[in-house]
């Protein structure tokens, strides 16, 4: 897993730093929260079938003003549902609507980080594609709560042990964040 997550956050970091020298301001954070997952996809039969499963997630992040009241949020989150363990890379345009509340929208990078350990019967891909849009709330100038939903747009998920094949995930997920 170390060999996926030093380079996605060395990217992460000069991504940010090359945003923050031609744009306003750049806020970094983390968050976390509840994590509902829910997989989709067909047994080796042909059944419909999937699996659902809740746990938490954590994140760091980074805000950029690219306008007034236009953000590029880059992000980097570690999620896990039961066995299965995961990198998400989401990039978003987040709108604020007033002070207080904000909406967001993009495309997520999904790395299967089970792929590093061969004793699992997994035979997922590595990485999937997924679309995600939110909201999120501004308790204060630092503090603040979100929910987000993602959609999974590749079959991801291949698992003889739950016989799942071509399996689409999919999160609803609501945590709070605190900004540096």
């Amino acid at each position: 897993m170390k060999n996926i997550f030093v380079p996605v956050l060395v990217s992460l970091c000069i991504v940010s730093q090359l945003s923050a020298q031609t744009q306003k301001k750049t806020r970094f954070g983390i968050k976390g929260g509840l994590n509902h997952t829910v997989i989709n996809g067909v047994e080796t039969d042909g059944d419909k079938t999937g699996f659902t499963g809740t746990s938490v997630y954590g994140a760091l992040f980074t805000e950029t003003h690219i306008g007034p009241t236009t953000f590029l949020v880059n992000e980097l989150l570690f999620a896990w549902v039961n066995d299965w363990h995961f990198i998400e890379a989401p990039i978003h345009i987040k709108q604020m609507l007033n002070s207080k509340l904000s909406v967001f929208l993009g495309p997520k990078l999904d790395f299967a980080a089970d792929k590093f350990d061969v004793r699992k019967a997994n035979k997922s891909g590595f990485c999937g594609v997924s679309i995600e849009t939110g909201a999120q709330f501004n308790f204060t100038k630092r503090i603040f709560a979100e929910g987000r939903y993602s959609i999974g747009l590749s079959k991801q998920f291949k698992d003889e042990s739950f016989d799942i094949n071509d399996g689409k995930r999919n999160n609803l997920r609501f945590g709070v964040g605190i900004w540096f």
